[in-house]
C-alpha cells in the first residue's frame, strides 16, 4: 500500500509520530512522509541538538517512541504529480490541527474514503470541516449529539512500538514505581533502560490524566508488564481511549484498595499483555485506521 503522510514534522507530535511509526513499520518505504520524520530513526540522537528545539523532547526524553525505526531511504520528489497521478492508495493527514498542505489538490484527485485525518490534539473540539471530507480520527473523543456527525467520527489512542512489550511477566520487587504524576522530584531517569527496568519491577504503577485522558504513561506500564494505577479512570468518556484494557484496569485496581492480597495479579498481567500485544501497538492502531 502506497501511503502519502502529510504532517510538518518539526517537533515531536505523539499520536501523529506512533501512526508515522506504525505504519513505516507496516509498508517501510511506501509510506512518503513530505517533511522527513527524522527523531523516529535510529540515527536520530546524532543530530538531535541541531535539528530540534528542546521543547520537543522534554517529555521522556525520547524514550518509547523516538529512535526504533531503521533508516529508510524515502522518495518525496514530486508529491504534486503524484498525488495528480492517484499515485497513492491513502492520504493522511497525520495532524490535521497543525498541517493541511496540498489539501486542496488532494480533494480534487482523491475520495472521501481514501483520505484520512488525524486529530490527536489533548483539546476535546471537533474539527467538523474535515468530517466529512474524509475519515476523520479523534484522540480526546466525547459524546457528539449530532447523529450524523457521531458516526463520522472514529476513535483513535495511543500506542507503542511492539519490540517494546516484555515478553514475560518481570519479577517483582516493589509495590509501586518510583515516578508519581505531578511530582517533580520523582521523574528522575534520564535513560530509558533504567526507567523501564522501574516499572518493570514493580507491582503497580500509578499513572492519571494530564492535558488529555490519553497518556504515553499508560502504555509504558502496561508493555513492562506492570498493571497502572489508575485513580478517576471510571470518569474516562466511553469514546476515549477505546482500545485501552478499561474494565481491567478499574477492577484490578479495586482489588488494590480491598487489602494486600495480590493472588490476583499474576492473571491480570498475563490478560493485559496480552491486551497490549494485540491491540496497543503501533502497528495494530496504523492498520485500525487504514480497515486492514
Amino acid at each position: 500500500m502506497k501511503i502519502l503522510l502529510v504532517s510538518k514534522f518539526d517537533l515531536p507530535d505523539f499520536m501523529c509520530d506512533m501512526i508515522t511509526h506504525g505504519l513505516k513499520s507496516l509498508f517501510e518505504s511506501d509510506v512518503i512522509d513530505i517533511n522527513e520524520s527524522w527523531y523516529l530513526y535510529s540515527d536520530f540522537r546524532n543530530y538531535w541538538a541541531d535539528r530540534v528545539p528542546s521543547r520537543g523532547m522534554e517529555y521522556g526524553r525520547g524514550f518509547t517512541l523516538y529512535g526504533k525505526l531503521p533508516k529508510l531511504n524515502i522518495d518525496r520528489t514530486d508529491i504534486e504529480t503524484k498525488i495528480k497521478n492517484h499515485y497513492f492508495d491513502k492520504i493522511i493527514y497525520g495532524s490535521i490541527a497543525r498541517c493541511t498542505k496540498y489539501l486542496q489538490l488532494v480533494l480534487e484527485y482523491y475520495k472521501s474514503n481514501e483520505i484520512i485525518f488525524i486529530d490527536g490534539e489533548d483539546d476535546q473540539n471537533i474539527r467538523f470541516q474535515f468530517v466529512k471530507i474524509g475519515t476523520y480520527f479523534k484522540r480526546e473523543l466525547i459524546y457528539i449529539k449530532d447523529e450524523e456527525y457521531r458516526i463520522r467520527v472514529n476513535p483513535i489512542n495511543f500506542c507503542i512500538p511492539k519490540e517494546l512489550i516484555v515478553k514475560e511477566i518481570p519479577k517483582k520487587e516493589k509495590d509501586y514505581a518510583t515516578i508519581i504524576p505531578g511530582d517533580k522530584s520523582t521523574y528522575i531517569y534520564t535513560e530509558e533502560k533504567p526507567y523501564y527496568e522501574d516499572y518493570q519491577k514493580s507491582y503497580f504503577g500509578v499513572t492519571s490524566k494530564k492535558g488529555g485522558w490519553d497518556c504515553l504513561r499508560h502504555y509504558e506500564i502496561l508493555m513492562n508488564g506492570c498493571v497502572p494505577f489508575f485513580p478517576g479512570l471510571e470518569e474516562c468518556p466511553e469514546t476515549t481511549m477505546t482500545r485501552f484494557p478499561k474494565k481491567l484496569v478499574l477492577h484490578s485496581n479495586e482489588l488494590i484498595k480491598k487489602g494486600n492480597d495480590l493472588s490476583f495479579y499474576e492473571e491480570y498481567v498475563k490478560v493485559l499483555l496480552e491486551h497490549t500485544r494485540d491491540f496497543l501497538t503501533t502497528e495494530s492502531v496504523a492498520k485500525g485506521i487504514l480497515g486492514i
